[in-house]
């Protein structure tokens, strides 16, 4: 579902969202370029050393699984390419947003979520025709509007995750009562205006719909990797239905042997490892 999307007016719930942090832009615009600019891109580290040492930290953690110990962002890019040190670039911008909601237990569940999002989808994605690294950063962001709500008002998003899961509200319904507005559709209004690519913001806007067994797309593995995430003990909120772990991984199109598609256990011990040492 890559069509492009109308851009709404900005929500009310999202007017106290903070801007997509300048210095991320930026290095994604000069990484994003066919003959990337090294010179350009240390200039750019120089402005903001804290998001640079932050991106280093979390490019070095076992979430991205390398294993050379990444010294600069040029060293990054000549190990593991452009594509990947954008989706790194995208994870701190988002992880510095979230940082001071986090800090509330139901808020730290949706993060920790959307980081094991990212990692299954990644996995789910090799040896299909969907790029991983556009598999990682959908699966990382398909609960951005739960970040950005919860970054805007995290006391009442914490309420409101409480109550859904205490008395079995359905989520969307009730985002829809208390903010006007679903994380469904506030994730795809963000990503647009953060101008991210029309296929993510797409996914993230039906990560919430039935997925398609066998069916190689990306917001098809976005709404499997969520419901795997779930079924392996780190969901986010009570589940609309209980999914069966084989009935998931059955459902995920074609694609390499992995520790993702060979059980349960072997998946929980990858992601443990890779959330242990991670900086969050």
């Amino acid at each position: 579902m890559a069509e492009c999307l109308a851009r709404p007016q900005a929500p009310w719930a999202l007017r106290l969202l903070p801007p997509f942090p300048a210095i991320a832009s930026r290095i994604l615009a000069v990484i994003g370029r066919e003959d990337v600019d090294i010179h350009q891109l240390g200039d750019l580290v120089r402005l903001d050393p804290s998001f640079s040492a932050e991106l280093l930290r979390f490019a070095n953690s076992p979430l991205f699984g390398l294993h050379r110990e990444v010294t600069s962002l040029a060293h990054a890019i000549a190990l593991v390419g452009t594509d990947r040190v954008k989706t790194m670039a995208t994870l701190v911008a988002v992880n510095r947003m979230v940082r001071a909601s986090v800090r509330v237990g139901a808020l730290r569940k949706v993060w920790i979520h959307s980081l094991v999002t990212a990692i299954v989808a990644d996995e789910a994605a090799r040896g299909t025709d969907v790029a991983g690294e556009n598999a990682y950063t959908a699966g990382l962001l398909h609960n951005l509007g739960t970040l950005g709500l919860m970054a805007s008002y995290p006391d009442e998003s914490s309420r409101m995750l409480e109550v859904s899961d205490d008395y079995g509200f359905d989520l969307l319904e009730t985002e829809r009562d208390l903010f006007e507005i679903d994380h469904c559709a506030a994730g795809a209004y963000i990503a647009q205006d953060w101008d991210f690519p029309d296929e993510l913001a797409a996914a993230i806007a039906v990560h919430h719909d039935d997925p398609v067994e066998g069916e190689s797309s990306l917001d098809n593995i976005v709404k499997l990797s969520w419901r795997v995430a779930d079924v392996l003990g780190y969901a986010a909120f009570s589940p609309e239905r209980r999914h069966e772990w084989n009935e998931l991984i059955g459902a995920l199109p074609p694609g390499r042997p992995s520790w993702l598609r060979e059980s349960p256990e072997a998946a929980k011990r990858e992601l443990a490892d890779r959330l242990a040492a991670t900086p969050l």
